[in-house]
């Protein structure tokens, strides 16, 4: 409109000029005649110029009363749209909302109203000078909130960064009303069906001796509990084996499950037992696996695990995570060996298809490791097998052990570094870890990714992040060391393999550390692997010297377990930097604090070479350290485990700890309170 103005201004200068020169050059010729002519113009121009005035002034009113009333219908419209908006300033203040905003959400006026406070779990500094969209809960309403940052400097293209105007910056928040879709969404997932598997964990040991009534009544009263317990979350569930159900729930009922802790675990080890041992089950679901047959699949080998960690829990797969509950009770020992005779023979048969065997531990070795790892070396060497044991970088702890060994030639030429192996392994290579079940754990991880061939030999409770794709599988949680294992599998090899001195000590070595000396997780098995390596010439004062301590260590020990600090049973201590055999060292520090009366569970934090940070859990049995660990991306057993975090400082990782622990202890407690 002005473009317009200016271009008719300019026009009438032009005629006006133009009329001028005519009038000048008239009045050259007749002078009364320019006169006329003048006085006719500026009559003209008088009337032309009012009429033209009048007509401009009248459009500029109806322009005023147009745009005042696009103003107010704008404003109307923008107040009353079905989309809520709000703008908000960089403190998170609502600046200005609309009226359906105010509908639906409660804004007090009388006071500063922040967003956060509106809706609860609202982050402005997250969405700061960003735009996109996110979901939001408010009441009983689910909101899309679209958001887009509004800069008034966008309107000055040369505007100063430092601008005062970045103090009036806001971020626009459109909010749609989803609530109905979400419903739909939220009861379509909780009604999508779940598989599980469950399975009765010691029905062997639960009903020998048993006479054919008291066998029935115990089944009938387990199975009884089983099904009431489906039935009641409007599951499916059969019995398809006289110690395995399948069953199918939906992830509502699961939900109800977990939230109760699922109660089942509890009610079933507190059925009476006529031979007074507690039944326990163990339970694996799969969820968001795709078709019927995955999650099956995955519900399968959720039960494994659960069976792997010891039984009497919960293992939930879901595809993205896995979830665990219970695992209160400790595993029991199996008197037979009829597993471990099969599983040997199995090694047997692997070996002898095997042209290359590759045997390794976990990263920073200690006796354990080395004594599962020399027994299997033993065989694979009886077999005539081209084989190397790995060692990782950090073998402080075995030191001692390994300077025994390489006395020996076949020994200091079959030890061979990470880097080694995995130049030395190909795929056909049969790797054999023992001591540990976890990828990240294992002392030459590029030379297990590179054989397809693997075999797992360990006693810890079963982690989710297992060795993929196994051949074998040999765990035992109940087991005292994977040393002991090995002595058995040693014993079935299906050929004489015979030890030396040497070798024998190595896994006497690894059971004595595991059983705190046959003090702590030992059974009748753990003596007679004992037995079997005493009279294979294990020399039990070398085991002596190799645990001797020094009067350093003995009082360094002592500091550590006076600096530690205790809260509602749970103590936990720093070990200083910089000293050697500090893995040894803060186990032994765990097992001492572990020891006092009012101690629930012991946690020892060291550091590691690398950087990151050691941690040694001990536990009397009501903190299930393994749990606890586990939570932190470590694991182990139900009163001995371990952990090594990275990317926290000491500060961090006590107060990460603390938190686990006292969670697992309120647990317990809460539990034993239950009738």
């Amino acid at each position: 409109m002005k473009s317009f103005q200016r271009r008719w201004e300019v026009l009438e200068i032009t005629i006006i000029a133009v009329i001028t020169l005519l009038l000048l050059i008239i009045a050259y010729l007749n002078w009364l005649l320019a006169i006329l002519a003048a006085i006719i113009v500026v009559a003209v121009y008088l009337i032309n110029y009012n009429t033209i005035h009048n007509r401009r002034r009248l459009a500029r009113e109806q322009f005023s009363a147009m745009t005042k009333n696009v103003t107010q219908a704008s404003n109307f419209a923008l107040q009353n749209l079905p989309t809520a908006i709000a703008l908000v300033n960089k403190q998170g203040t609502l600046v200005w909302n609309n009226s359906v905003f105010a509908d639906w959400v409660t804004v007090d006026w009388n006071k500063m109203q922040k967003v956060s406070a509106l809706i609860p779990g609202f982050r402005i500094d997250k969405i700061w000078g960003k735009s996109g969209f996110l979901k939001e809960h408010y009441g009983d309403k689910y909101f899309q909130v679209v958001y887009k940052f509004i800069d008034p400097r966008d309107t000055r293209p040369n505007a100063d960064p430092n601008d005062e105007l970045t103090e009036h910056a806001v971020m626009a928040l459109y909010f749609k009303d989803i609530t109905d879709i979400e419903r739909a969404r939220i009861k379509a997932e909780e009604e999508q069906p779940v598989w599980g598997m469950i399975q009765i964990d010691n029905i062997e040991e639960l009903t020998k001796g048993l006479s054919d009534r008291e066998y029935t009544n115990l089944w009938a009263d387990i199975n009884n509990i089983v099904v009431d317990e489906i039935d009641k979350h409007e599951g499916f569930i059969r019995n398809f084996q006289d110690d395995m159900y399948t069953f199918a729930i939906s992830r509502g009922a699961l939900q109800d499950m977990e939230n109760n802790g699922f109660s089942v675990l509890e009610r079933i080890r507190k059925l009476p037992s006529p031979r007074q041992v507690p039944a326990t089950i163990s339970i694996g679901i799969g969820e968001n696996a795709g078709s019927v047959k995955d999650v099956s699949e995955r519900a399968r080998a959720a039960l494994d695990i659960a069976l792997g960690r010891g039984g009497d829990q919960v293992c939930i797969m879901d595809g993205e995570s896995t979830r665990f509950f219970g695992g209160n009770t400790a595993g029991v020992e199996k008197n037979t060996r009829v597993r471990a005779r099969v599983v040997s023979q199995a090694i047997h048969e692997l070996m002898n298809d095997s042209d290359k065997i590759l045997v390794m531990g976990h990263q920073r070795e200690d006796y354990d490791a080395l004594g599962g790892a020399i027994g299997v070396v033993s065989i694979a060497r009886t077999l005539g097998k081209e084989v190397r044991l790995v060692l990782s970088k950090e073998t402080n702890a075995i030191d001692k052990m390994v300077h025994v060994l390489v006395e020996d030639e076949f020994w200091k030429t079959h030890i061979i570094t990470p880097a080694e192996a995995k130049l030395w392994a190909d795929a056909n290579t049969l790797v054999i870890v023992c001591d540990t079940h976890r990828t990240p754990m294992v002392a030459a991880p590029e030379a297990l990714e590179v054989s397809e061939r693997r075999i797992v030999i360990d006693h810890h409770r079963r982690a989710a992040d297992f060795i993929e794709n196994p051949l074998l599988t040999y765990l035992e949680p109940a087991a005292s060391s994977t040393s002991e294992l090995v002595t058995e599998l040693v014993q079935y090899a299906g050929v004489p393999v015979k030890l030396s001195k040497a070798e024998a000590t190595g896994i006497y070595a690894g059971i004595v550390l595991d059983t705190k000396n046959f003090n702590q997780q030992t059974g009748a098995r753990t003596f007679e692997a004992a037995a079997f390596l005493r009279r294979a010439g294990a020399d039990i004062e070398r085991v002596k010297e190799l645990f001797i301590e020094t009067f350093d260590s003995i009082q360094l020990r002592a500091k550590m377990v006076f600096e530690a600090n205790r809260t509602e049973g749970i103590a936990i201590s720093v070990a200083p930097a910089g000293m050697k055999d500090m893995m040894a060292l803060a186990a032994q520090s765990a097992d001492m604090l572990i020891s006092n009366e009012d101690i629930e569970a012991a946690f020892v934090l060291y550091s590691l070479n690398d950087g990151g940070i050691g941690v040694s859990a001990r536990s009397k049995g009501k903190v299930n350290v393994q749990v606890v660990m586990e939570a932190l991306g470590g694991g182990g057993h139900r009163t001995v485990a371990g952990a090594q975090l990275q990317g926290m400082t000491i500060e961090e990782a006590k107060t990460a700890i603390l938190d686990k622990a006292l969670e697992a202890l309120h647990s317990a407690e809460q539990e034993e309170e239950q009738p």
